[in-house]
């Protein structure tokens, strides 16, 4: 009898653990509206291809988080009003020993070449229209886009899938893409 109430009580206290673990898993995952390139071109204020000149992060003391900031050289509006540069502000980052991280959030480095679809914010800056899905890398004369750890919500059928996306197109055809659904 002994031996079953040891064994009654691990399993009531580990219930709880199970429930938190489970509770973890499907819980905490970013979800967002999965946006086709129409979408993303709809949704947006601005697009732009460029380099990114400077990123850095901040503590916010009226809202008490982290933004990181990424400027990025516009070399080619395809969609908005023409700028030199665009501010980009996004939740998340790191100060010091406080990291802020948050899944699907797209992660600019100095240097790189990207196409952003871009939504104005009062303040002047902007941010990524769908997370990482609306940031594309420049590589090698291609567009390219990795989003993963997201869940992405059907529009139509309002079901959620944890996937990955990756889309690669030639560059120039993307743009002539991007040109058009902006008319």
């Amino acid at each position: 009898m002994k031996r079953f109430r040891t064994a009654f009580f691990g399993f009531r206290m580990l219930t709880p653990v199970l429930l938190l673990f489970l509770f973890t898993l499907t819980g905490w995952t970013t979800t967002v509206i999965k946006m086709d390139l129409p979408a993303l071109v709809q949704e947006s204020d601005s697009v732009v291809q460029g380099r990114v000149e400077e990123v850095y992060a901040r503590w916010d003391v009226q809202l008490k988080t982290i933004f990181t900031y990424a400027s990025v050289r516009v070399d080619d509006p395809l969609k908005g009003e023409p700028h030199q540069s665009v501010l980009i502000r996004q939740l998340g980052g790191k100060v010091g020993a406080m990291n802020m991280s948050i899944a699907g959030m797209p992660r600019f480095v100095r240097g790189e070449e990207v196409i952003v679809f871009l939504k104005s914010n009062p303040e002047g800056t902007y941010h990524v229209v769908g997370l990482g899905q609306g940031k594309y890398e420049i590589v090698n004369d291609f567009a390219a886009m990795n989003v993963s750890g997201v869940g992405l919500a059907d529009r139509k059928t309002g079901k959620v899938v944890v996937d990955t996306i990756m889309s690669k197109e030639p560059l120039e055809t993307f743009k002539s893409q991007i040109r058009r659904l902006a008319r």
